[in-house]
């Protein structure tokens, strides 16, 4: 059974450990995991699947705007709809005018399934990633 709800404290661990297996070289510390849950400006939510944890993402707040912060799924269950459950819940959960992300250029998954979900390129952000450009994407009820 799928469940997708508000990420606490005791889920800090679990949200560390997925950032470390997503992202071995720039991963959110635990420390900061738990600043960010309990920041007022930001909401944390995680997808769960037979109780275990399978993805979340990060939402900060921005006037009347929300910017993606985070957004991944377990590498081990990418490629199977989960990020789509995942947006479909933001974009129809939340009382937003815009949403916003920066995605990598190499990162043609996110493009295609943000793209798919209505959202647009703005602009190119040089050197955003290091040596690699990113892509300002932007929804807007």
């Amino acid at each position: 059974m799928m469940i997708i709800k508000p990420g606490n404290n005791t889920d800090g661990l679990l949200l560390f450990l997925l950032e470390q297996e997503n992202y071995p070289q720039h991963y959110y510390k635990y420390r900061n995991l738990i600043q960010i849950i309990n920041n007022p400006n930001y909401l944390v939510y995680k997808l769960v699947l037979d109780n275990n944890l399978v993805g979340y993402f990060i939402l900060m707040h921005s006037g009347d705007d929300f910017e993606i912060i985070k957004f991944t799924v377990k590498k081990t269950h990418q490629q199977q709809g989960w990020g789509g459950k995942m947006l479909t819940y933001l974009l129809t959960h939340f009382s937003f005018n815009s949403v916003f992300l920066e995605v990598n250029e190499h990162n043609f998954a996110a493009q295609k399934l943000y793209l798919q979900y209505g959202f647009r390129i703005v602009r190119t952000i040089p050197q955003y990633y290091g040596n690699e450009n990113g892509y300002l994407m932007c929804y807007d009820k």
